[in-house]
């Protein structure tokens, strides 16, 4: 259970974090600080973004490879199906062409 709720906290905690970001950038456009502060200021959010920007590509990066490690074994199954039904239809082609050998006026 824990890691059904665990993509849905992450993401919670990033969308607090972006709404937290907005909420300060627009503090900073309405302000009247100086220059100089106004400047740290802003590259104190631009350190945040960037490192948010890092998690976020943690998890797309974490995604993907999930996502084609689930389409190898999906390929792998499907193989398997194939050269099952392949055996299978080579039977019933065999069977069928016994059955004609043994039948031809029929």
């Amino acid at each position: 259970m824990t890691q059904a709720n665990e993509p849905n906290d992450s993401q919670r905690e990033i969308n607090r974090r972006f709404r937290d970001l907005s909420w300060r950038v627009e503090r900073l456009e309405t302000s009247q600080m100086p220059a100089r502060s106004l400047n740290e200021s802003f590259d104190r959010v631009y350190d945040e973004i960037d490192a948010l920007e890092g998690i976020v590509n943690q998890r797309f990066d974490r995604l993907e490879s999930e996502i084609r490690s689930d389409s190898v074994a999906m390929n792998t199954r499907l193989d398997r199906l194939e050269a099952d039904l392949t055996g299978k239809i080579d039977l019933i082609l065999s069977y069928i062409t016994r059955l004609n050998d043994e039948n031809p006026g029929r």
